[in-house]
């Protein structure tokens, strides 16, 4: 590594959909960031069709200290925004929040550092669901599944991955597929997983660091059985769905996440009925539990759950919490 700085330049990119005050609390959170001599840029991929987000990115932009790029990609689609605001980037770090994130102090740093320390290519980081009653018994069962980590791992090394989310991408150790996210999953989301599993495939290292930290904002219409559901059967499907993507070597993969589905299904369901005839809040742990275990035998793209695209112009799920 040179001491340029192109080597030290970061581009942010933050995705956007029909959150103005999402947007408004990440884009604070990133500027808030204290950094070493870098060259830094923020890309906000606004993906709603009518632009919405762009008075509040340009009202911010006017005071930034950093670049801030708005980006107006109107065709809704997880996978779209984020291939369509890499297509402006021009940092060798890329590092993406999410809307409903927040980053906490001495986040981008460490993301950075870690990948440094360890020649990783991809970095994960650790997000904590903020919920939006801190009244609900379910909170303690609920939030484990909003939030992102690997629980008592230290800094280093990992094979498995986390989601895009709060991750960093060292585009000098990555070779970017084309498109980067898969477009066929707009809706249902999982394009990080393939992703991820691609580059790990051609030799891309991935490291993990718990000290960089963020907040996962969780909206109302989030919080409750109904989305836990979906959510936890759309994780299921992601390993499976990882093996599938790898055509015929995948195979082994497939028959071994779908019995490892069906285990799950019998073991969990039971428990899950009984909680719930009881009243136990811990019920929503054994929900989710049970539809990831689902989701891992009925893996098929035609079953999935949409969340994004145009599927979340019909919904309310995307709208953050106050």
């Amino acid at each position: 590594m040179t001491n340029n700085i192109q080597d030290r330049s970061v581009s942010i990119v933050i995705p956007t959909f029909q959150r103005p005050k999402g947007i408004e609390r990440a884009l604070k959170s990133v500027l808030s960031q204290k950094v070493n001599n870098r060259q830094i840029e923020i890309i906000v991929a606004d993906n709603d069709p009518v632009g919405s987000a762009k008075k509040i990115v340009k009202s911010i932009a006017q005071t930034s200290a950093w670049k801030i790029k708005y980006v107006h990609i109107p065709e809704p689609g997880v996978s779209n925004a984020r291939n369509g605001a890499l297509t402006h980037v021009t940092g060798r770090f890329i590092v993406f929040l999410d809307d409903d994130m927040q980053a906490r102090e001495g986040w981008l740093e460490t993301l950075i550092s870690t990948a440094l320390k360890f020649d990783a290519g991809i970095v994960f980081s650790a997000a904590i669901a903020k919920m939006p009653n801190p009244n609900d018994p379910r909170n303690k069962y609920m939030a484990p599944f909003f939030s992102s980590s690997f629980p008592n791992k230290p800094e280093g090394l990992v094979y498995e991955t986390l989601g895009t989310g709060g991750c960093l991408l060292d585009m000098t150790r990555c070779d970017l597929p084309r498109p980067p996210f898969d477009t066929s999953l707009n809706e249902t989301g999982g394009e990080d997983d393939i992703l991820f599993d691609h580059l790990r495939q051609n030799g891309t290292k991935a490291a993990w660091s718990p000290k960089a930290k963020s907040w996962e904002i969780v909206p109302k219409g989030r919080a409750t059985p109904e989305y836990i559901w979906a959510r936890n059967f759309a994780f299921g499907q992601g390993p499976t769905n990882i093996h599938v993507s790898r055509g015929l070597k995948g195979l082994p993969g497939i028959i071994r996440f779908m019995t490892t589905g069906t285990i799950q299904l019998c073991l969990y369901a039971p428990i899950y009925m009984v909680l719930k005839l009881i009243g136990h809040p811990a019920y929503v742990e054994y929900l989710a539990r049970t539809a990831r275990g689902l989701g891992k035998v009925f893996w098929a793209n035609s079953l999935s759950p949409k969340f994004y695209g145009t599927a979340a112009l019909k919904s309310n799920l995307n709208q953050p919490a106050e």
